[in-house]
């Protein structure tokens, strides 16, 4: 699953939840990956995907390996904290729903709980759950 699968998975599932989807990124754009709004609120997801969408890397059709996971979700999360205290705007990680995902969420969930950023979990069928604060 790819970035951009996961990008697309989390824009559908918000639309049906009524959020306006402002602006998306795809994996070779630089910028905010979501930007949704619904009833004054601003919601900022940055995503990841298990495998590189980049047909030249070494990666590309191949799953992440545990140390590519941990860079991936740390720079995620560290995207979501520069959002974090912004005047209505929420914050959340989209991610692949897989083992090494899991994993890392699990070592900060309760400081992701704290600082209210949700992880928006994403199958490799497309479904969408959203772990944690302010369910959308």
């Amino acid at each position: 699953m790819t970035q951009d699968e996961v990008i697309d998975a989390v824009i559908g599932f918000l639309e049906d939840k009524g959020w306006i989807i402002e602006s998306r990124c795809t994996a070779q754009a630089h910028g905010e990956d979501i930007v949704a709004l619904r009833n004054g609120d601003r919601l900022v997801i940055e995503a990841k995907g298990a495998s590189s969408s980049k047909p030249h890397t070494n990666r590309y059709g191949f799953e992440f390996s545990t140390g590519q996971i941990f860079d991936h979700v740390a720079k995620a999360i560290l995207k979501a904290l520069r959002v974090v205290g912004r005047r209505e705007t929420r914050t959340a990680v989209a991610l692949p729903d897989n083992d090494g995902h899991r994993e890392e969420i699990k070592q900060v969930h309760d400081a992701l709980r704290r600082l209210d950023i949700s992880v928006f979990w994403v199958s490799s069928d497309g479904k969408v759950t959203v772990d944690m604060v302010g369910q959308p």
